[in-house]
């Protein structure tokens, strides 16, 4: 790929990350006190998730960009709230998997 190619994309690319973008910052508005590490994982997450569900939105549904990206600042909103949530829930699931291996191998059978 050259770099003229690259560079004509390149707006098409930026706009359909707009949205997604907004949508997380305008979430993080909502939120006071988070660091700044906490502010980019969240930005990232929302602005990702909602990425690709406004093309699959587009894909199966075969609706118009605006509606599928107006969806998707939503979805960037809900993201953003659900990251700490996921990651807690992730940690905890994966926390209790050594102890959930041992009592299933030393666990004595009747």
């Amino acid at each position: 790929m050259d770099l003229r190619t690259l560079l004509q994309s390149a707006p098409d690319f930026i706009g359909s990350l707009a949205p997604s973008l907004i949508g997380s910052g305008v979430a993080q508005v909502w939120k006071p006190g988070l660091s700044w590490r906490q502010r980019f994982v969240q930005w990232i997450v929302g602005s990702t998730v909602s990425f690709y569900a406004t093309q699959a939105i587009i894909e199966f549904t075969g609706w118009n960009e605006f509606i599928a990206q107006s969806i998707g600042f939503g979805i960037a909103l809900i993201a953003f709230d659900a990251t700490p949530r996921l990651i807690g829930a992730t940690s905890d699931a994966l926390a209790r998997i050594p102890a959930d291996l041992a009592d299933r191998f030393t666990k004595k059978r009747p």
